[in-house]
């Protein structure tokens, strides 16, 4: 099995990839009924197959017996012998980790070095790597890709974003290029909220939803938007920048932490962001009150996601606390009622599944999402 050291890229096919993303949505599955889900025949099913388990990509499971006649082996992802690491670089610390074929995590972390000082991390990234594929525990697995989350918009189609005054290093470069270059593996790079819309699609409740729009409120507000189980993009590559829908003057009552640390500070609890999402309490002077400020934006956004992408869900999510991203889908507006009285399609409101920020697992999940199941490229 080649180790984490190997530079050799994986490449498949679109046949393979879309097999892999069947297996992947169904967890296990005989090749037979695979064939059901393709346009394939069923000889090329199978040969595909072969190819994949051969690749270690795929694993053979214990038949399930379905009746009379020989039981059908079942077919799974192989989970034990790849891994794709994602990096995620906010504000306040630049995370990693590293995730099987699953997304399931292998192995995580937060970098010693500054989140604006881009030379030191990618530094210290090339030594992380090489520590844990020398005797760590990826030193067995095969090396995907590394994925990058970076907060910020697109200014083009180079993958150049322009982000928060805090990380101004990582501004208007082409990270994936410059981390593909110092690290030598496949690398791709997203916005930190559609990364996590990315982890709520292969990871959370977007298991059940193939369309679906993410909030993410961090130290700003974003989102992410997906549909038919893919990322929107847009033609810029900022689809779902919900922010910009709000006037200058209007920005200060965005549904955005940093905004609530400004209203908290004004009430005498002056905190650090890193305090807020720790400590974070519903019953602190000042909360009901922000979360009242908000609310017109909130529904603002809710409602322009849904007349645009007619989601079946929003997820709230980022690194807001569960307990101030409940406060804030209880208060969003009910759905409007038709001429006859009945509560208008609206998307259901829902809590991410996933723990604490979503983006670095999103970061992960990008060389898995370009290579190994679909390539969503804009």
């Amino acid at each position: 099995m080649d180790s984490v050291a190997n530079t050799e890229r994986l490449v498949l096919s679109d046949s393979e990839r879309e097999i892999l993303n069947i297996v992947r949505r169904h967890g296990s599955i005989s090749r037979a009924d695979i064939t059901d889900f393709t346009n394939l025949s069923q000889q090329s099913v199978y040969r595909l197959v072969d190819n994949l388990l051969q690749a270690r990509l795929l694993k053979t499971q214990k038949a399930i017996v379905k009746g009379r006649g020989k039981p059908s082996p079942q077919i799974t992802l192989d989970t034990s012998s790849t891994t794709s690491i994602g990096v995620s670089v906010s504000t306040n610390a630049v995370e990693y980790i590293a995730v099987d074929l699953s997304g399931s995590p292998v192995c995580s972390g937060i970098l010693a070095s500054r989140p604006n000082d881009l030379e030191a991390v990618l530094i210290e990234l090339s030594e992380l790597l090489s520590g844990l594929s020398m005797d760590g525990p990826l030193s067995k697995r095969r090396f995907i890709g590394i994925g990058v989350a970076v907060q910020g918009y697109r200014t083009t189609h180079r993958n150049r974003f322009t982000t928060p005054v805090p990380i101004d290093s990582w501004a208007r470069i082409p990270i994936d290029e410059i981390v593909e270059e110092r690290l030598n593996h496949a690398s791709f790079v997203e916005n930190n909220a559609t990364s996590a819309a990315i982890a709520e699609l292969y990871c959370g409740g977007g298991k059940r939803h193939r369309c679906f729009g993410y909030l993410s409120f961090n130290l700003g507000f974003g989102s992410g938007v997906i549909w038919d189980e893919k990322p929107i993009f847009g033609g810029h590559g900022n689809a779902g920048e919900i922010s910009s829908i709000f006037l200058d003057e209007e920005s200060h009552h965005r549904p955005a932490l940093g905004e609530l640390l400004k209203r908290l500070s004004d009430r005498g609890r002056a905190l650090t962001f890193q305090q807020l999402l720790d400590e974070f309490d519903p019953s602190w002077d000042g909360i009901t009150e922000w979360v009242d400020e908000v609310k017109p934006s909130l529904d603002l956004s809710i409602r322009a996601l849904s007349a645009i992408l007619d989601p079946n869900a929003i997820f709230f999510g980022g690194e807001a606390p569960a307990a101030l991203r409940r406060l804030l889908i209880e208060a969003c507006e009910p759905p409007e009622k038709d001429r006859f009285g009945t509560p208008k399609p609206y998307p259901e409101l829902l809590l991410s599944e996933l723990d604490g920020d979503a983006a670095t697992l999103g970061a992960a999940m990008l060389p898995l999402q370009q290579i190994v199941f679909r390539n969503h490229a804009f």
